[in-house]
């Protein structure tokens, strides 16, 4: 992967907390004669995950999150309540949901119990009382993320972007990364929030880093009893990085990347990389279909099989340079670590070097003459391939 920089932030303009709250609690009287003792009163807040922002009488007090192992968390904010009326509004927010385990429909997620403690008359809980809900953000509904939004009042030109500010928009006009290779968004240095280019979605990002203590494995292999820990992997590193953008969404000029970030991050070290691919891989078995799966030929049978077909193709304006691994068998493995196995056809370099060398793409089936004699009866054959491109 390689960093193309931006010439980021020349332009910026961000608007502070554009939001509407998940709920809100329409109003909850205090006695005058608060507080009885010197002690903040605290606001106490359970949730099944995965993070909330709580704000009292309009003013953000404090965010709290789930980990990335327990996505269930509690929080305790000491808080300075006002005499008469105060309103509390808390932003929720949930991330996906378990999909997997006994009994998986029931884990749930979001608010729980909502209460405040030390104050004159005890606890006071406010799970039960009325509360006002609102889905989305304020800012989606003026529509900030698209770029005929440019000159909206609401947004303000500032010379240096705010960091580590949580609930913030950002708004820069980016240039083209060069190349026609694949781009990505780094997001590393940001906290959680959504992204957009020229008004399409890139989608939401969260690049947390994972636990260090998580079981990690060597390699990821789903086959056989299902575990969560099978492909546990990049311990101690980002769940997520890179964030990919379509080429299409580019314009020639005048484009427009909007970033919501709702926990604080550094939007100066956002960067566009390209991934330039110098080889490229495939792993295909004889039961591999070889047409798509929605025109699939009912009348295909062990009597009148489809061969299944490695198809290989490097980036446009680079050739097939080299067969690094080919092997017509039984091999494991994974790109760029593939090994022969028990299973080996002595030629199968040369049928692949044959069909593929010095040319963008090619196909190679496994009922290639070129294979010549099966090399071990009864065994479903499959054919790995890894190649070079220059």
């Amino acid at each position: 992967m390689t960093s193309y920089e931006m010439n980021l932030w020349t332009i910026l303009i961000q608007q502070k907390t554009l939001l509407i709250t998940c709920g809100t609690l329409q109003g909850f009287d205090v006695d005058r004669n608060y507080p009885a003792t010197g002690n903040h009163p605290v606001l106490n807040i359970g949730s099944k995950g995965h993070a909330v922002h709580a704000f009292l009488n309009n003013m953000l007090i404090g965010s709290a999150y789930g980990n990335g192992s327990e996505s269930s968390f509690s929080v305790h904010m000491p808080i300075n309540l006002k005499a008469g009326k105060n309103e509390i509004a808390l932003l929720s927010m949930t991330v996906g949901l378990k999909s997997a385990g006994p009994y998986y429909e029931w884990v749930g997620a979001g608010l729980t119990s909502v209460n405040i403690s030390g104050i004159k008359n005890g606890t006071m809980d406010l799970s039960s009382n009325n509360w006002a809900y609102k889905i989305g953000l304020e800012g989606e509904h003026y529509s900030l993320f698209k770029p005929d939004q440019g000159n909206n009042q609401r947004w303000r030109p500032e010379p240096e972007p705010p960091k580590h500010q949580p609930l913030t928009w950002y708004k820069v006009n980016v240039d083209v990364p060069q190349g026609d290779d694949p781009v990505g968004l780094d997001m590393q240095s940001m906290g959680k929030g959504l992204v957009w280019l020229n008004g399409n979605a890139i989608g939401r990002y969260w690049p947390r880093t994972s636990p260090t203590d998580d079981r990690c494995t060597p390699s990821c292999d789903y086959r056989g009893k299902f575990s969560p820990n099978k492909c546990r992997v990049g311990c101690g590193k980002p769940t997520q990085r890179w964030y990919h953008v379509p080429r299409s969404w580019f314009h020639p000029s005048g484009n427009t990347l909007v970033v919501f970030e709702e926990q604080g991050g550094d939007p100066t070290k956002i960067t566009f990389s390209r991934r330039v691919a110098a080889s490229v891989c495939s792993f295909v078995s004889e039961n591999y279909p070889s047409i798509d799966l929605e025109s699939w030929d009912k009348s295909i049978s062990d009597d009148n099989p489809v061969a299944a077909k490695v198809e290989l193709s490097c980036p446009k304006g680079k050739n097939i340079s080299s067969v690094k691994f080919a092997s017509f068998g039984d091999p494991s493995g994974t790109c760029r670590s593939y090994q022969q196995g028990s299973c080996h056809h002595s030629g199968s370099l040369s049928v692949v070097e044959k069909a593929c060398l010095n040319i963008n793409s090619c196909t190679v089936s496994l009922s290639d003459e070129g294979f010549g004699e099966d090399p071990c009866p009864g065994v479903t054959k499959t054919l790995a391939i890894e190649a070079d491109c220059s």
